[in-house]
């Protein structure tokens, strides 16, 4: 029979929720930080989304024949990983240097917008960019 292993990559921002998986419109599991997910199906076409909140994914099409086995990767906006550390570090650099120094940080406070407001779209008009699918 076919089978179909998903797995989810650790990240920071989504570390302690479970993304819901979608078969065909059918909420058919939930993936955690780390989990490879194995199920076996019967071959045909299928259509895969997750979803987190009010955030999703791009559906996926694939089709899945006897003895084939299909992998998907699940991941977070591009450069989610990096992102939300960063803009946090620089929030907390720039209120530190405000606080102590009395000295308003133009710079640091442009780079944690710029930071804050890419992270912003995927949370919003992007919405259903912020999860990748990915067939490996």
């Amino acid at each position: 029979m076919p089978k179909l292993l998903i797995r989810r990559n650790s990240e920071w921002a989504n570390k302690m929720r479970s993304f819901e998986l979608y078969l065909n419109g059918r909420k058919f599991a939930e993936i955690n930080d780390r989990q490879v997910l194995s199920y076996t199906l019967p071959e045909g076409k299928y259509q895969l989304v997750a979803r987190i909140d009010w955030c999703g994914s791009k559906p996926v099409d694939f089709e899945i024949k006897e003895g084939e086995e299909k992998r998907i990767e699940i991941r977070g906006f591009i450069y989610s990983k990096y992102l939300l550390p960063i803009a946090v570090f620089i929030g907390l650099l720039y209120f530190a240097i405000y606080l102590k120094f009395d000295i308003n940080s133009l710079f640091l406070a442009t780079v944690m917008m710029f930071l804050f407001g890419y992270i912003f779209y995927f949370m919003s008009f992007g919405r259903n960019q912020y999860l990748r699918l990915l067939e490996k």
